[in-house]
């Protein structure tokens, strides 16, 4: 099912489109601290691994659903993740001012969070817990992807040309109104 917009808010954003390798720089360090954060939890027991990884890849799709539809980016090719042409692909455009987008992600990002920390909690718990080696290298590897390199990602490459930065909850620090 096809939902594009009918019109493009942001006309440089229209005939923009982001290169496959940059949506693959910002896609593939999530997809690895997915798997990285499921391998943290696996000490736990094989079912909560898959439980998190499962529940990683749902929050994408969440993302697309209750995001991605208020963006100025939805159905085009200017989205730095390609979640906008992704997402357009399954759910309906839903037309919001850019302060109602800012209030619509910040109340829904928290839907990626257990992304990042159930694994970083687990992490460090098994560490102190029992320390082993192997353990402590996966918890570096995954906190420098998830806390470190996927940010920086963000703001130095798919973020950095887009024409919306400055309207961006991602990007900006304003307060929601």
């Amino acid at each position: 099912m096809n939902n594009e917009k009918s019109g493009c808010d942001i006309p440089e954003s229209c005939t923009r489109s982001i290169p496959l390798g940059i949506v693959l720089l910002d896609n593939i360090p999530t997809l690895a601290l997915y798997v990285l954060g499921a391998a943290l939890l696996l000490p736990l027991g094989k079912i909560w691994a898959i439980l998190l990884f499962m529940y990683s890849l749902l929050s994408v799709v969440l993302f697309w659903k209750r995001i991605c539809p208020y963006c100025h980016h939805y159905g085009t090719k200017a989205c730095p993740c390609g979640y906008g042409v992704i997402s357009a692909l399954f759910f309906r455009s839903k037309n919001a001012s850019s302060d109602d987008f800012r209030k619509i992600f910040k109340r829904n990002i928290i839907v990626v969070f257990p992304s990042w920390f159930v694994p970083f909690f687990a992490g460090g718990y098994l560490l102190l817990r029992e320390f082993n080696i192997s353990r402590l290298w996966l918890f570096i590897v995954f906190c420098v992807i998830g806390f470190i390199f996927i940010p920086v990602i963000s703001k130095l490459v798919g973020c950095k040309n887009c024409s919306i930065k400055d309207e961006c909850p991602w990007m900006t620090k304003s307060e929601v109104r």
